[in-house]
């Protein structure tokens, strides 16, 4: 037993507030998540993400005892005084680790199991040790390999995380326990493939909420927690990472560094700043079908993601504390798209023709989300006191969008779909489609966008200790304003050549694609299955552009029409208040209360108004609103049937806003697509109830068995409804148009369960002590009751939009004397993506295979490797069928070789 005499400042008469921080006695990393409890006592605390905890005691000496899986417990004898503070070292467990080298490699697993072990809510917790173990550059691929998620991609990366089955409306995003804003115009959740995740200290996923935590969060909420400086010591951290893309036959890099420490006397003031870059050269073969037509589409891109965070503390004494933190991420996507779409007259029309469209897209896209939090915490005799400022920006600029299309016109065309995997086509045998003299100009878009989505946040949170039947608890109370400003502005510009005969390059005639033919050919695209030619480019069709704007004819009827469809300003305001209490009675811990959340949303959008001939008749500028209240009950109960084992049940309600996109009454319809989508300003946020039980065991090393079951209970919840027209709002079309709008069903079940198993199997003899498993697997089953169609009173019950019956995660790992090998498997069951009339679009199952290897050549140098998609797994839709392939979508394998160090 450890004796300590506490330093101390002032001495308050009878009960005092002491703090202290618990480290690993080698490396002096903070441990967050262990437990400080009194002895033969119910009263304790667990420690903060940053290893600290507090305690009020009564004046004069305690034991403390502290336990941390996979170290050693611990007692220490205190004396309580005023404004104390102690820093703890624990030692870590090595009875059962002396044949495998570890060097560190376990540290991440241990602090994110003591976090959740110990928390009070469900939760699971991702530390940055167990993140870098897997080859996961962005947030949304490391959030992937937790129990009950999957993703949404975009060229094969993750983008869009899904809980539960969920769509990504339903998950609430925050940055150091704040929501941030949205970069995309007119939707509410985040890309997390902007935010590096080299970035972060830890990844916190919520799927039970307590009342101090925002109500919009049916799925689960998200928070990522930035980086602080530890100690004293000078910390250095940095990564150096080359790589290639077998696809494009190009490399990608990665750069990182990290520096932090802790200044003066006590370690008052901590500063830490975090920078990384990283840059990709990537690409996609797909092939998609809309009904009869047949689409080739090459993209190549270059993404980059560059991100800053920084923390800055002062500690006044060890009970009250100011900090600012910041964070900085900017994504950039640089896409060409270049596409043949093959439209053949299926129904034989005399009034339509066959047509093969050849385009190029070049289109520029910048996301920056900004972060900053200026707070303080005041621990005080009698109370608690947290207070936080917050400024969030997000923009999504896309400064040049050039689309330019080329068609052809050939006697017959034909498309054949009896092959799933690859569709073919035929011409008359006199029509060659790689010919670019055969295709003539039709129109040039040059168009801009900008995004922006801010958030000013205040909050204050206030915690009182009570003592009910001898038993420590305390309440708390608070409340948060957040204004919200969201718009998007857009340029759009349409031309068709009036020009007649073209000179390009020294050749004069017909304004053909042979003219402006150029840039990169894809000579084995979608492994040598079709042929394509040379695309416009560009470049050349943009300086002809330049050189001859007399000849191009702006079509102002549709500049002005997109414009105003597209174009809106909104405010939200948010207003939020609770109160709620935690206290823990011998081994149940219960935490319940109320939160009150009122929401406000103002717009102003564009009416445009077409007179009986279909021409554009007026503009008019209007305003709307909407508003609503939800009263939201929550209650935690977590009961330790030992100090390994908890039984828990969560019961509460929650709800999801609507997108802006989905309630502004705006248009965007793509004639030459046939395709668009409309607002519906009647549309209803969507309400939950929310059950969830979970008994998690704990392994005295490192590891946890799990398992749990969970109900949630929809109103109103919100899904795409796609329908075809030939007018709508009093404007004819000349052909059948697909729109698509969000509308509230009426109400849906979703209920499933989840397994998760993590374990380094230290127990076994020798060599085998180094295999590690970790495993997860979440079954979710739903069903969802659709409003009638109109005219009609049958309602129609689907699974829900969104929702994957089957996720899991399987991966093998073995450590020894310094060398790691992983082997990694996600899987991501097939799921409804949209409704189009009585046809149900689905994401089909996916499975992708990753590989990492390490060496660690001493405790300061690491190398390793990964390799990603190993086995090419694609992207694939269906309609109603695994029959039926709509799309098909390949990326082939990348792999990333780097060195790390941390001074």
């Amino acid at each position: 037993m450890i004796s300590a005499l506490l330093l101390t400042n002032v001495l308050y008469a009878q009960e005092v507030a002491i703090k202290g921080k618990i480290t690993d006695e080698n490396t002096s990393e903070p441990l967050p998540g262990a437990t400080v409890q009194l002895e033969n006592a119910t009263f304790g605390t667990v420690t903060d993400v940053n290893g600290e905890f507090s305690l009020r005691l009564q004046s004069g000496t305690h034991t403390l005892v502290i336990k941390y899986l996979g170290y050693d417990d611990i007692s220490i004898v205190i004396t309580a005084e005023a404004n104390s503070y102690i820093e703890i070292p624990l030692k870590e467990l090595k009875s059962e680790l002396q044949a495998v080298t570890i060097l560190g490699s376990l540290q991440g697993q241990q602090k994110a199991l003591n976090q959740q072990k110990n928390a009070g809510n469900i939760q699971n917790i991702v530390a940055a040790d167990q993140i870098s173990r897997f080859p996961d550059p962005n947030v949304a691929e490391a959030i992937q390999r937790i129990p009950g998620t999957t993703l949404q991609r975009d060229q094969g990366e993750g983008r869009y995380v899904i809980i539960r089955g969920l769509a990504p409306q339903f998950t609430n995003m925050s940055i150091n326990g704040e929501q941030i804003p949205s970069p995309e115009a007119g939707v509410r959740f985040v890309a997390l493939d902007a935010v590096p995740a080299d970035q972060l200290s830890s990844i916190q996923v919520s799927k039970s909420l307590t009342p101090d935590m925002d109500g919009d969060a049916i799925g689960g909420s998200v928070n990522l927690i930035t980086r602080k400086a530890k100690n004293s010591n000078l910390e250095l951290q940095g990564t150096l990472v080359g790589g290639y893309n077998q696809l494009m036959g190009e490399p990608n890099g990665q750069g990182s560094l990290l520096i932090g420490k802790r200044f003066g006397e006590n370690e008052k003031f901590g500063v830490l700043v975090n920078a990384s870059h990283f840059y990709s050269d990537r690409g996609s073969d797909n092939w998609e079908r809309d009904d009869e037509e047949l689409e080739l589409r090459d993209y190549q891109l270059r993404r980059t993601r560059t991100a800053v965070s920084g923390t800055m503390d002062y500690r006044f004494n060890p009970n009250n504390e100011i900090y600012f933190r910041g964070i900085y991420n900017s994504f950039t996507d640089r896409e060409w798209r270049r596409r043949y779409v093959l439209k053949p007259n299926a129904d034989e029309s005399p009034f339509e023709d066959n047509e093969i469209e050849h385009m190029t897209k070049d289109r520029f896209e910048q996301q920056d989300i900004t972060s900053l939090n200026l707070g303080g915490k005041h621990y005080l005799p009698k109370f608690n006191l947290d207070y936080e400022f917050a400024y969030s920006r997000a923009i999504q600029d896309t400064p040049f969008d050039f689309e330019t299309v080329f068609i052809a016109e050939p006697d017959e065309l034909s498309t054949d779909f009896s092959n799933s995997d690859f569709p073919t086509f035929s011409t008359n045998a006199d029509f060659d489609y790689l010919d670019n003299s055969n295709y003539e100009f039709d129109e040039l878009e040059a168009g801009n966008t900008f995004a922006e989505d801010e958030n000013i946040t205040g909050k204050i949170n206030v915690g009182v200790p009570y003592q009910l039947g001898g038993n420590d608890g305390l309440l708390k109370f608070g409340g948060k304003y957040r204004a919200k400003t969201k718009s998007l502005k857009v340029i759009n510009n349409k031309y068709e050549w009036a020009g007649g005969d073209v000179t390009i390059d020294g050749q004069t005639g017909d304004f053909t694609g042979d003219l402006v033919a150029g840039g990169l050919v894809d000579d084995n695209f979608l492994d040598g299955k079709y042929e394509i030619a040379a695309a416009p480019d560009m470049g050349k069709v943009v300086r002809f552009f330049n050189q001859n704007k007399d000849g191009f004819e702006l079509q102002t009827e549709d500049k002005l029409v997109d414009e105003a469809n597209e174009s809106y300003t909104a405010t939200e305001d948010v207003l939020a208040a609770y109160v709620m209490t935690d206290i823990t009675f011998n081994k149940l811990q219960f935490i319940g209360g109320v939160r009150l959340e009122q929401t406000k949303v103002e717009y102003n959008y564009n009416t445009v108004y077409f007179d009986d001939e279909g021409d554009l008749d007026e503009i008019v500028n209007e305003d709307g609103a909407t508003d609503y209240t939800f009263i939201l009950p929550q209650m935690n109960i977590r009961y330790a049937l030992n100090s390994l084992t908890n039984v828990r049940f969560a019961a509460g309600m929650s709800y999801a806003r609507p997108n802006f996109e989905s309630i502004v009454p705006t248009q965007e319809i793509n004639i030459q697509d046939a395709e668009g989508t409309i607002g519906n300003p009647d549309l209803e946020p969507v309400s939950a109830t929310n059950i969830d039980f979970m008994v998690d065991h704990y392994f005295g090393t490192v590891g946890v068995l799990s398992g749990g079951l969970f109900y949630k209970k929809l109103d109103n919840f919100i899904y795409n409804r796609v329908f075809e027209t030939t007018s709508y709002e009093g404007v004819d079309f000349d052909r059948d148009m697909e729109l698509t709008q969000s509308i509230n069903g009426e109400t849906a079940d979703l209920f499933g369960f989840e397994i998760a198993y993590q374990q380094n199997l230290t127990f076994l003899p020798g060599a085998l002590a180094g295999i590690g498993v970790y495993a997860n697997y979440t079954y979710t089953g739903s069903n969802a009751t659709l409003k009638p169609e109109e005219g009609s009173d049958d309602k129609v019950e689907i699974d829900l939009p969104g929702q994957a019956a089957h996720v899991g995660n399987l991966s093998l790992s073995y450590n020894f004397k310094g060398i790691t090998a992983r082997v990694s498997a996600n899987y991501a069951g097939a799921y409804i993506d949209e409704l189009d009339g009585d046809d149900k679009v689905y994401i089909k199952e996916r499975m992708q295979v990753d590989a990492t290897a390490s060496y660690q050549i001493n405790s300061k140098f690491n190398v390793f490797a990964e390799f990603l998609n190993i086995t090419n797994a694609p992207y694939e839709t269906y309609l109603n069928s695994e029959d039926e392939i709509i799309q098909r979508e390949f990326y082939s394998w990348w792999s990333r070789i780097g060195v790390k160090f941390n001074f």
